[in-house]
Order: C-alpha cells, then sequence, then structure tokens
C-alpha cells in the first residue's frame, strides 16, 4: 500500500466518521424535541383535564345552589298560601280561587324533586349541565384545534429549519467532495 492509497482510506474514513457522528448528532437531536414535544403536549392535556373537572365541579354546586334556593321560595310561597287559605275572609281568598288538589300536587312534586336532589344531585342536573357541557366541549374544542393549529406551524417552522440545516450540510459535503476529488486530480496530475 503507497502513501497515495493510505491518504484516500485515511480521508474516507475520516468521512465517513463524520458521517457517522453527524448521524447521531442529528438522531440524539430529534429524539429530544420528541421527548420533549411529548413532554409538553402531555402536560398540557393532563392540565386541561384537572381544570375542566374544577369547572364541572364548581357548575355543579351553582346549580344546586340555585334550585335549593328555588325550592325554599316555591315552599314558602306553598306555606304563605296555605296561610292565606286558613286564616281567609271573604275578601282574601275565595276557595274557588283555589284549587286544594293541585296544591298537594305541587307540594308532591317538589318533594320528590327535593328527593332526588338530594339522593343525587348527578341525576337531578344532568340535562340542564348537558347542554352548559356541550357548549363548553365546543369552546375547548375550538381552543385545542387553534392550539395544535399553533403546534403544528412551530413544528413546520423547525423542520423548514433542519430541512435548511441538511441540505446546507448535504451543499458543504458535495462541495468538500468536489473539492478533494479535485485535489486527487491535481495529485495525480504531480505524481505523474
Amino acid at each position: 500500500m503507497n502513501r497515495r492509497e493510505f491518504q484516500e482510506l485515511k480521508n474516507r474514513f475520516g468521512e465517513e466518521t463524520k458521517k457517522r457522528k453527524m448521524s447521531k448528532f442529528l438522531s440524539l437531536i430529534t429524539t429530544f424535541l420528541s421527548v420533549l414535544g411529548i413532554s409538553v403536549v402531555s402536560y398540557y392535556f393532563i392540565n386541561d383535564l384537572n381544570l375542566n373537572k374544577v369547572k364541572e365541579n364548581n357548575q355543579i354546586n351553582v346549580i344546586l345552589k340555585s334550585l335549593q334556593e328555588e325550592n325554599a321560595k316555591l315552599i314558602n310561597q306553598i306555606a304563605d298560601l296555605e296561610f292565606k287559605l286558613k286564616n281567609r275572609t271573604g275578601d282574601t281568598l275565595k276557595t274557588t280561587d283555589l284549587d286544594l288538589n293541585r296544591l298537594e300536587i305541587l307540594e308532591n312534586k317538589i318533594e320528590n324533586i327535593e328527593k332526588i336532589i338530594l339522593d343525587s344531585p348527578e341525576k337531578a342536573l344532568t340535562i340542564p349541565l348537558l347542554a352548559k357541557e356541550i357548549e363548553n366541549q365546543k369552546n375547548n374544542n375550538s381552543i385545542k384545534i387553534e392550539l395544535i393549529q399553533d403546534k403544528i406551524t412551530t413544528v413546520i417552522d423547525l423542520n423548514k429549519w433542519i430541512l435548511g440545516l441538511i441540505f446546507s450540510l448535504l451543499i458543504t459535503i458535495v462541495i468538500s467532495n468536489l473539492l478533494s476529488f479535485y485535489k486527487k486530480k491535481i495529485d495525480k496530475s504531480e505524481l505523474e
């Protein structure tokens, strides 16, 4: 093996070593970026789930309180009507104006509603909450879509940078190979 062949082998080995190192480096960076991206996405996803649960519980409590207040008002109105009925005078109330059966039916309905609310407030609130949940889900979905679109544009920009880097590296490799080929030709012509 002469000096020139040794030099060629050394150059090839050096180039291949550089290529391996560069591919390992790029692989490490892409792995790091992937792990970082997955971590960020999972953090935001878990955070959104926790916030939605807290909001949902707060809404249930508010609706439950408002239903209890309305129930208390209805009970007070029924008590007032009963008191007026018992202490009626000829001018204030007539028995034809107030149907006692209807009053009992209303009391039973109020008691049933109260039992449902106290036994399982979730069942009592599911129908009004469904509309709010659907609206909240629409809002959350639109927000998530905007976030995903922003993240996609970020990834696209990152890909542009990476592709630009790869392209510039390819150009550098091609130019260095052309220069080394040109130097080899000059070396050959000088040796002859």
